[in-house]
């Protein structure tokens, strides 16, 4: 878990991780002075599935009292798309989802991927935007989160992605899926830290680096390998959701 969740960008180019997990990166990617993010982070323990199905129900559960306008899952549950139909029909999302619950009842573990869905389905009929990943991997797999009814599925916009993040007919937009950590420099030419969004603004302070030290200045104008997955378009079409066209307003 350690590994798939931590370590996937290295701002600095000193070839050691950044100390950001997946879910601080997509919060980066999201952010906005107007939002304010609740966090429900996967346990650690036991499946992961089991702790996103018990985070879905706990949020559901405080609705009444804690208004959420959208709700983001930036993970997947895929199989192949052949074992359904190909190409895939948007009109067929509940056909989809019943093969799953025939899989289900021959033994196959595929409880906690319908309950997942129920939720999602749920969340999204009490008038929250549910916004869930086409998946990576790639043209031949789904995401089946993406059965799910009132779920905006999102993929990558940039073709060169196409054969590591999924594409197929349930994903409803495409946005930027991969990102370069870019330089801030103050006005004096100053390394201030790294923006990740695009805004302009320093998302990762120079502190947070694993290779800050005091005094240096040779910080790379721009990280490498870039930050890519489908993971990072859905925080995308989330502020866009959110936002409706309005700008950002400075930053924080």
């Amino acid at each position: 878990m350690q590994l798939w969740m931590h370590g996937l960008l290295d701002a600095d180019n000193d070839r050691r991780k950044e100390p950001y997990y997946h879910g601080d990166l997509i919060r980066l990617i999201a952010s906005h002075p107007d939002f304010i993010f609740l966090l429900y982070p996967i346990s650690g323990h036991g499946h992961a599935l089991e702790s996103i199905l018990q985070n879905l129900r706990e949020l559901r559960a405080r609705l009444p009292s804690q208004n959420v306008d959208a709700v983001l899952l930036a993970w997947e549950s895929s199989t192949l798309v052949s074992a359904f139909e190909k190409p895939l029909r948007r009109e067929r999302k509940s056909q989809y989802k019943a093969q799953l619950q025939a899989w289900a009842g021959q033994g196959s573990d595929w409880n906690n991927t319908l309950a997942i869905i129920d939720q999602l389905e749920a969340l999204a009929e009490s008038g929250v935007a549910v916004i869930t990943i086409a998946g990576n991997g790639g043209r031949g797999m789904v995401n089946t989160f993406s059965f799910a009814r009132g779920v905006v599925t999102v993929g990558a916009i940039e073709d060169e992605l196409g054969d590591f993040v999924s594409d197929n007919a349930l994903v409803d937009r495409h946005e930027q899926a991969a990102y370069f950590a870019l330089r801030v420099d103050s006005e004096n030419g100053e390394p201030k830290g790294y923006d990740l969004d695009g805004d302009g603004c320093t998302d990762i302070p120079l502190s947070s680096l694993s290779g800050h030290r005091a005094g240096r200045q040779d910080y790379p104008a721009r990280s490498w390998p870039p930050l890519k997955g489908s993971s990072f378009a859905a925080p995308r079409a989330l502020k866009k959701i959110l936002l409706e066209g309005r700008s950002q307003r400075g930053c924080r």
